[in-house]
């Protein structure tokens, strides 16, 4: 291998890695074996931004205190359909799953369950929640907050979050509609892979320190919401479901005039029983149909294929199954350091 070459890794081999990475930091082998899950789900789909590339960073929450390796989430207030869910700073991925398994058993019970998360850490992909509980045939939505990184429309410093928002749709194939994005034009992932990669940003995704349009990745600090107002709007709602309801203010404790400094996430999971409101099997049906009509509309010039939600992320994962993960140089780099620093070893391309 070249300093700037690939190298693939088999998924079972990532997953174990990256677990006993986080093993090694004090997290009981379950845990670890959620936050491996959660990263190695979105690098099977092509999502590198929130993958393993996170796991350094994740290492150093704990080393800064930010994230406690042995944080056992808990139900702090509960309706029969709806929870409040204390993460006190455990792995976002412990906390979500945790999280979207508690209301899919809820719905299943009650027709909808809404759960709020609050005090954890990055979630990761949050598509990988909402298609958690497509794959147990219900309707998931799932949204996250966190610190200020986005500025909101029309200003020129960090106001808001890049707040996601993921809705997953069952399908009769097993292949959810999954709907994963965020309020942001990308995610601070992808300028990050760009910085990796030396290559520069497109206009409109990111300002610098100083208010000012920049295509310079290293130079990017402050992301830009999608679609102007309809994104910084979206992320502000958001806020407000999440962090507000959790009772955990992120942005007004981070922006002045208190202006604190601290990583923090919080979340919130809706899952919906289709029995509860019509009949799955034809509720399935429906959205089959639906699919297969938007699929074979006529197409603009030069479009090969119409896709669906999800469609591309499903097809990459099935392929990466099959030939490897391929995981970018200097990730790999951090990967290994981590890996030598704690004594783990490191699985063969």
């Amino acid at each position: 291998m070249t300093a700037t070459s690939d190298v693939r890794i088999a998924a079972a081999d990532l997953r174990a890695f990256v677990a006993a990475l986080f093993e090694a930091k004090g997290m009981s082998q379950a845990d670890a074996a959620t936050v491996a899950e959660v990263l190695v789900w979105a690098n099977l789909r092509g999502v590198e931004s929130h993958g393993v590339t996170r796991a350094p960073r994740y290492l150093g929450y704990i080393d800064r205190g930010q994230l406690d390796p042995c944080g056992a989430p808990e139900v702090v207030r509960e309706t029969p359909a709806g929870f409040l869910l204390r993460a006190h700073r455990a792995a976002g991925p412990i906390a979500m799953t945790l999280a979207i398994d508690e209301a899919a058993r809820r719905a299943k019970e009650s027709g909808v369950a809404l759960g709020i998360i609050g005090e954890t850490t990055h979630t990761g992909a949050i598509g990988c929640y909402a298609a958690r509980a497509a794959g147990r045939g219900l309707v998931a939505l799932v949204m996250a907050a966190g610190p200020p990184n986005m500025a909101y429309f029309g200003a020129r410093v960090p106001s808001l979050s890049t707040s996601p928002l993921a809705i997953a749709i069952p399908k009769p194939d097993g292949t959810p509609l999954l709907l994963d994005m965020a309020s942001a034009v990308v995610s601070l992932g992808k300028v990050r892979e760009a910085l990796d990669a030396g290559q520069p940003i497109p206009e409109g995704w990111a300002l610098t320190e100083d208010g000012r349009d920049t295509t310079d990745p290293a130079q990017a600090a402050i992301q830009l919401p999608l679609g102007g107002p309809k994104g910084s709007g979206l992320a502000l709602m958001i806020e407000c479901l999440t962090s507000l309801l959790a009772g955990v203010p992120i942005l007004t404790a981070m922006l002045p005039p208190e202006g604190r400094a601290r990583h923090v996430q919080n979340g919130l999971v809706l899952a919906i029983d289709i029995a509860a409101f019509t009949e799955p099997a034809a509720y399935g049906q429906e959205v089959a149909r639906l699919v297969s009509i938007l699929k074979g509309v006529p197409r603009a010039d030069g479009v090969a294929e119409i896709f669906m939600p999800g469609e591309r992320g499903a097809r990459t994962a099935a392929e990466r199954a099959r030939t490897g993960i391929p995981i970018g140089a200097k990730t790999w780099e951090r990967l290994s350091a981590a890996a030598r620093t704690l004594g783990v070893a490191a699985p063969a391309p």
